[in-house]
């Protein structure tokens, strides 16, 4: 397989790009993409930093509020209302011990929505609740009442733990508490103000959003807010975990998109930087390479151009920049000198032979047919003398003045070429002793249709010489017609085709000359090849039984 030429101008600018631009370019992007990762390590320590001093902040505001629930266990004040109770079952003076006792613990505590104490005892249907001032206690109330239920459920076997539930959407720590028997007689439930609790997570830069996990308690840390999740999400880019007294709080975060370019201007201007000291040195290269390769090249390429177009002998006039463009510009010029020569010396000899090919088509005339003809008229004059004697000769001379072409027309009228078979065919006629009928089927309007000359009457002659001279007369139909943008000449006449008649009018109108065979054919199909392209058919069948159609259509000038 032969290798593909690459051409000088291409080669050189392929030896710019890769010995000098492409270097450069590989330092730029590599210095680009290292200075991005440090970058984004940098930006990613930062994160961490910051996310693990925020889960700091937050396990120290998670322990003194889990120490405040182990005050309420520990101090002995619910437990010795509890128990007098027990032996007063004053249920008023139980509520009021531990209303009380809730306004004083946890008076003005901001990080609690709510906190209460629920008795796990049936019989003494007392619930005290302590509300933050700033929020709607009657429907935050209500929302405590309702998750009591579901709160005591998953208290029952907690013991002495403390449990991080999310009932009704609301972060809630459960603690119970035990009597001197270690038996649990109630919960205290605190209810968290996550915005409160989870403040310093939502104050680290660069993150989009956070997951956090308090036990099986989830989080979800978006911007400033702060909400209960039902369930954990997919797995996210950075994880942080710490412990509160126990207790395991893990965080997942993903870092906001950010671009290197905005946030460092100073990058942008350093590259920029480069680029312009890389700039002129590239103009100046590119201008040399313009002026010492290029544009002789582009001289020697309008040239060759001006040479094909049919200037023969044209000269470049222009100077050369260097030796060897000019040592190409010599060898030019004489090479289109001596093309001029030899052209004109071989045009002077086509001239010649094309001259003497005219004078021997224009002496070829059949003389097989010119033989049969003289003959009927030395018959006809012998036998009798009348009109048919002029008539023959007026069609010989018909067919010789179309054969001969003296006024060298490549198209004619269908009328014309109508007039040339019919003269033909006026011949064949006499000869056949008057036993062929012609039928003309011409569409209205066809006769002064220009169609390239004598492209119809080979086709008849073919006809005739093969099927009705052998028959001894016939019938013979010739159409004209329009269809599809395409004109449409149709001879049919009486015969019948063989299979090997099929396959040599296939190899006839094949593309391979083999010199042999029905010349008439094979010439109007190359004809209409060279005029028409594929648009151009030419077509032998003998599908109706008793009948030869020849069809040639090719498409309107």
């Amino acid at each position: 397989m032969k290798k593909p030429v690459v051409s000088l101008k291409m080669g050189l600018l392929t030896t710019i790009v890769i010995c000098w631009l492409l270097p450069i370019l590989i330092v730029m992007v590599l210095s680009g993409v290292l200075f991005g990762r440090s970058y984004r390590q940098n930006v990613l320590d930062e994160i961490d930093l910051s996310a693990h001093n925020a889960l700091l902040q937050v396990q120290v505001q998670l322990e003194d509020a889990i120490d405040d629930s182990k005050d309420v266990s520990y101090d002995g004040v619910i437990r010795n209302a509890y128990r007098s109770y027990l032996n007063t079952h004053d249920r008023a003076a139980l509520y009021r011990s531990t209303i009380d006792y809730l306004s004083l613990s946890f008076f003005r505590e901001e990080q609690y929505k709510a906190v209460s104490i629920h008795y796990w005892d049936k019989d003494i249907d007392v619930n005290s609740y302590y509300l933050s001032s700033g929020i709607s206690g009657y429907e935050l109330l209500n929302q405590c009442r309702e998750n009591v239920p579901e709160i005591l459920k998953a208290m029952q076997n907690a013991d002495t733990k403390i449990l991080f539930l999310t009932p009704g959407g609301q972060l809630c720590m459960v603690r119970n508490l035990l009597d001197s028997s270690f038996v649990p007689y109630a919960s205290v439930v605190m209810m968290l103000d996550p915005e409160y609790f989870f403040r310093p997570l939502t104050a680290i830069n660069r993150i989009d959003e956070m997951q956090l996990y308090v036990d099986d308690a989830v989080l979800v840390i978006d911007g400033d807010t702060v909400t209960v999740s039902a369930s954990a999400g997919e797995e996210w880019e950075r994880t942080y975990e710490i412990e509160a007294d126990g207790h395991r709080l893990f965080a997942e975060a993903k870092i906001e998109k950010y671009n290197v370019w905005d946030e460092n201007p100073w990058l942008l201007w350093a590259v920029l930087s480069v680029a312009l000291l890389v700039l002129p040195l590239l103009l100046v290269m590119i201008s040399l390479f313009y002026r010492h390769i290029t544009r002789p090249m582009e001289v020697l390429a309008e040239a060759n151009t001006k040479v094909e177009s049919g200037q023969r002998g044209y000269a470049i006039e222009q100077c050369a920049p260097n030796a060897e463009f000019d040592k190409l510009y010599r060898h030019f010029n004489s090479m289109s000198e001596e093309l001029q020569g030899q052209f004109e010396r071989s045009y002077l000899e086509q001239q010649a032979t094309q001259r003497a090919q005219i004078k021997a088509l224009q002496s070829q005339i059949n003389p097989h047919f010119l033989n049969n003809t003289l003959e009927i008229i030395n018959w006809e004059a012998r036998l009798a003398q009348n009109e048919r004697i002029s008539t023959m000769i007026e069609a010989l001379s018909t067919m010789l003045g179309a054969a001969l072409d003296r006024d060298g027309r490549n198209q004619i009228a269908l009328q014309e070429e109508l007039g040339y078979i019919e003269a033909y065919l006026y011949i064949i006629n006499e000869r056949l002793g008057g036993k062929l009928n012609v039928r003309q089927d011409i569409a209205p309007g066809m006769e002064a249709t220009l169609i390239p000359r004598l492209i119809l009457q080979p086709i008849v002659e073919n006809a005739v010489e093969h099927d009705i001279v052998v028959r001894r007369g016939g019938n013979l139909v010739l159409r004209a017609f329009e269809k599809d943008e395409l004109i449409v000449l149709e001879v049919e006449h009486d015969g019948t085709m063989t299979e090997s008649d099929r396959a040599n009018i296939e190899k006839l109108l094949s593309e391979e000359d083999t010199g042999k065979g029905q010349l008439g054919l094979r010439n109007v199909h190359k004809r209409l090849k060279l005029l028409y392209g594929d648009k151009g058919t030419l077509t032998i069948d003998g599908d109706c039984p008793g009948l030869i159609l020849a069809r040639i259509s090719f498409p309107k000038n």
